[in-house]
């Protein structure tokens, strides 16, 4: 699947976050600020039984493959659903 979410929109989103953020964070900043690319790729998803779901998943697959990010521990936040889930806390490697 190709992604309109590139991962230059995501080193652009980590890099406006702070030093630790949460997968939550990264996706409330990429919904804000590239809704276009975000509803692309969430329409790419729509046959899944959870399209949104499936996204948000994708998306945490693919910051675990940006070499400026560690993951730190898991912790619980708001998601886009209004419901506090587990996700992932990130840092920025310095």
């Amino acid at each position: 699947m190709s992604h309109s979410i590139t991962d230059d929109i995501l080193r652009a989103v980590v890099a406006e976050l702070g030093e630790e953020f949460d997968s939550h964070d990264v996706i409330f900043s990429i919904m804000r600020r590239h809704p276009r690319e975000y509803a692309t790729d969430l329409y790419g998803l729509v046959e899944s039984d959870d399209p949104i779901l499936s996204l948000h998943a994708s998306l945490g697959r693919r910051l675990l493959g940006l070499d400026e990010l560690t993951p730190t521990k898991r912790i619980k936040s708001m998601n886009v659903r209004g419901e506090e889930t587990e996700n992932q806390q990130w840092r920025r490697k310095k």
